[in-house]
């Protein structure tokens, strides 16, 4: 019995680890994303506070 609860656990343990692998490149892909957003968001506010200047 011993011998199938290890099995088990290692069947979770791997199945736990592609999960945290797919979690890792979701947050990396919102990260980028993110990065990409914020740019053009303070690229859109240089162009509006240098209209604004003349």
């Amino acid at each position: 019995a011993e011998g199938r609860r290890q099995k088990a656990e290692g069947r979770r343990q791997k199945a736990e680890g592609r999960r945290q692998k797919a979690e890792g490149r979701r947050q990396e892909a919102e990260g980028r994303r993110q990065e990409a957003e914020g740019r053009r968001i303070k690229g859109k506010l240089t162009y509006f506070s240098s209209s604004f200047r003349d």
